[in-house]
């Protein structure tokens, strides 16, 4: 479970401003930008022209609660979770980061923060100024909290049908604020939960409630010293590689738009720093292990001391939760059916078998990035025999791919050299030996 405050500033900004003033004028200059960019070639620009507007669309909010936009779905390969994993600071100078950014790592897995990238489509895809009653100008909605739960961890690649509803809505006096569901699901079953909390800047003041038991509480941070100080750097191309992963905003590349809203430069988006303090809190605390849940209170900008999330909170699943149980615990591996099969139907043609590969082979079968099990299939001495656990002597040759991808080369699903050319499949010792295996396997059909 990850929760964060982001301090207000344009679309979440990391280099947040720090006194009420400042605050108010970027709001102002940005909302003005964007505005006149976005009618200047339709209707044109005069003075007060949305006051009108503003006035008649904010009686209609409360009308707006429990309202729901379209499903949608959200194709995404490893291709989408590799970006964003480079977007929120991964890198291979920590061996540790690369099964985020290569596909071909025996563990490869998602960011478990990925998860708001699946949901956010439903901010970016306009459906909220669909909704009845729910009159928006765009151009002054900020983000302000962000609530990410998961129930299990994301698939490396995959398609997920999201559901978002409007949960409440706020009356806060100088704005609004929209609290926006998104439930993800991979055929019938939940995925994740995003919350997302959306700031109207200027439209409160209808007379609604001002406080909801929708909202995701934060955790009131203990009064002790922290467990951990953690600093990490952003490079010059942070928020150019995480806007890659759909969030399109000018203000954080564009150095002409960011100076007209108020900025020295662009500014990196409030989603990535979620990201990067995710990372750093999964690294240091759960080993980089995606199966736990999980933000630290409070990053700050080393430079300046600018906090730039606060209120901030990670909830980790202990390791003893079902969704965490090895292979063992959790059921049978199904590579094991097939390893048991060989070895009996082996019997049959072992010594023909023998005579032609005369080589031991060890195999490491994966599942969730561990070592769920070892076998030998010994085709070196005597009749030849499949035994669970590592060679007795030395192997010649060992090969390394996950319980999945096993069965996938079984019924032929993946092609064998494909698999290991995308590093799906590993091997070390006397590869050419697997070759001899592999014809060896297609003379005898019956293994």
């Amino acid at each position: 479970v990850i929760l964060a405050h982001y301090n207000f500033c344009p679309s979440g900004s990391s280099d947040s401003p720090t006194s009420a003033s400042q605050v108010a004028g970027i709001i102002e200059s940005t909302g003005s930008i964007i505005e006149v960019l976005s009618k200047i070639d339709s209707e044109g620009v005069s003075a007060n022209h949305t006051s009108h507007a503003t006035s008649t669309a904010t009686s209609g909010f409360a009308g707006a609660i429990g309202q729901k936009l379209p499903p949608f779905s959200y194709a995404y390969t490893e291709l989408e979770a590799i970006m964003y994993a480079l977007g929120v600071g991964a890198s291979i100078k920590d061996p540790k980061d690369l099964k985020f950014v290569y596909e071909g790592s025996s563990d490869f897995s998602c960011l478990p923060t990925f998860g708001v990238i699946i949901g956010q489509k439903s901010l970016m895809g306009g459906g909220l100024a669909e909704i009845p009653g729910l009159s928006i100008n765009f151009a002054k909605v900020l983000h302000g909290e962000q609530y990410l739960e998961l129930y299990k961890p994301l698939p490396r690649a995959g398609k997920l049908k999201c559901e978002a509803v409007v949960a409440d809505v706020l009356d806060k006096g100088s704005g609004v604020v929209i609290i926006m569901d998104v439930y993800s699901y991979s055929e019938k079953e939940l995925i994740c939960h995003n919350q997302f909390s959306l700031f109207l800047v200027g439209s409160g003041g209808f007379g609604g409630k001002r406080t909801s038991d929708k909202v995701k509480v934060a955790v009131a941070i203990p009064n002790r010293p922290p467990d951990a100080v953690l600093t990490d750097t952003t490079s010059l191309n942070q928020a150019a590689l995480y806007r890659l992963s759909g969030d399109w905003n000018p203000l954080h590349i564009d150095p002409n738009f960011a100076s007209l809203a108020g900025f020295d430069k662009p500014i990196l988006h409030g989603l990535c720093t979620f990201g990067f303090s995710a990372r750093r809190i999964l690294q240091q605390f759960a080993d980089n292990d995606v199966i736990h849940l999980f933000l630290s209170s409070p990053p700050e900008v080393q430079e300046t001391g600018d906090i730039v999330i606060s209120n901030a909170y990670v909830d980790l699943a202990p390791t003893s939760d079902t969704s965490a149980k090895t292979p063992s615990e959790g059921g049978k591996l199904q590579s094991t059916l097939v390893f048991e099969e060989i070895g009996r139907r082996l019997k049959d043609v072992g010594p023909e078998v023998v005579k032609k590969v005369n080589a031991v082979f060890e195999w490491h079968i994966t599942k969730g990035g561990n070592i769920g099990a070892k076998w030998t299939i010994d085709l070196k001495s005597g009749s030849g025999k499949v035994y669970q656990g590592p060679a007795k002597g030395a192997a010649d040759t060992t090969i390394i791919l996950s319980d999945e991808d096993f069965m996938e080369v079984v019924l032929g699903k993946l092609d064998p050299q494909k698999a290991f050319f995308s590093g799906r499949l590993k091997a070390r010792g006397n590869i050419m030996l697997s070759q001899k295996l592999q014809m060896i396997l297609k003379d005898y059909a019956k293994l």
